[in-house]
């Protein structure tokens, strides 16, 4: 009888024990008493000592997840095997290179190229047989305008169209006071211009010329223009009456550029002897007021 108890003592010691030491490393806490992981290092030991940390608390630390074991860098719930998106600014990931083959390194594995070939350094992504480089396509200007403030176009002076009303500039390439679009890098460029004047008596042969114009080198970058006819003026082949005319158009050119190459586009007319002003909405929250929507300036990068 006293063997056996000395056989459900030590038996009961080693349970006893084992639970101690499972209970003991269920978690393991580094800088922290208050572990929320597997393993969880507090880089700044900054954590509470009872319950949550705080999102900022939790940027300088690394930790485990329990279910998943899934890591997080700055982050206590990992989404993926590895997650280092935190509250704080630092998320970025290093990558270096490696002299390994694709096939040695795996199908999905990545890399930092910097043998720069065949031209610039890059990401690679093995498919099991070859180092792919990843492409990022950049961010392509495309610019809306129109204009909805009234703008006078003097006769025999090529004027520059500005205070346009952005819809849309997906690069911040342009700058609409003053109506100049800066190309954001090499490459290829097509401009469409619609414009509209308000009603005026008109000469006759006269032409409303639109200007791709670049105001840093004084250069005419290309140009397009429309004719127009004479206005009824009251003479007998008028039957007597007077009439004034709208004159307006559309122009499309496509300009390859090299970046840094600003472009405004202007307008020259000799309708008239005077000015004539662009016909503009007086109510630009209305679109369907007859006067909106006849200027505009589209810009598009291929």
């Amino acid at each position: 009888m006293r063997e056996i108890s000395k056989i459900m003592y030590k038996v009961l010691l080693m349970a006893i024990l084992y639970l101690n030491i499972s209970f003991t490393f269920a978690q393991i806490g580094i800088g922290t008493e208050n572990p929320q992981g597997i393993l969880h290092v507090d880089g700044a030991k900054d954590n509470v000592t009872t319950g949550s940390p705080t999102d900022t608390q939790v940027i300088n630390d690394i930790v485990i997840n329990k279910t998943t074991a899934f890591i997080g860098v700055g982050t206590l719930n990992p989404q993926v095997k590895l997650d280092a998106r935190s509250v704080g600014t630092e998320n970025a990931l290093g990558l270096g290179t490696t002299t390994m083959t694709a096939n040695e390194a795996g199908a999905g594995t990545v890399r930092y190229d910097v043998a720069d070939i065949p031209v610039g350094a890059k990401i690679e992504v093995s498919d099991g047989s070859v180092w792919n480089k990843a492409y990022v396509a950049p961010q392509k200007a495309v610019v809306v305008v129109r204009k909805i403030t009234s703008q006078s176009i003097q006769q025999g002076i090529a004027t520059t169209i500005g205070n346009w009303n952005v819809v849309r500039d997906m690069s911040n390439s342009f700058i609409p006071a003053t109506g100049e679009f800066t190309a954001p890098r090499n490459g290829t460029y097509t401009f469409l211009l619609t414009f509209n004047f308000n009603g005026v008596i008109i000469n006759d042969g006269s032409r409303v010329e639109s200007q791709f114009y670049n105001p840093v080198s004084n250069t005419i970058l290309a140009s397009v223009y429309k004719t127009f006819g004479q206005s009824m003026t009251g003479t007998p082949d008028d039957a007597n009456s007077v009439r004034s005319t709208q004159a307006g158009g559309s122009s499309t050119v496509t300009l390859t550029l090299t970046a840094g190459t600003k472009v405004v586009a202007r307008l020259y007319h000799n309708l008239t002897s005077g000015a004539v002003s662009l016909r503009v909405t007086s109510n630009s929250s209305d679109p369907a007021n007859p006067d909106d929507g006849f200027n505009n300036l589209t810009i598009i990068e291929h």
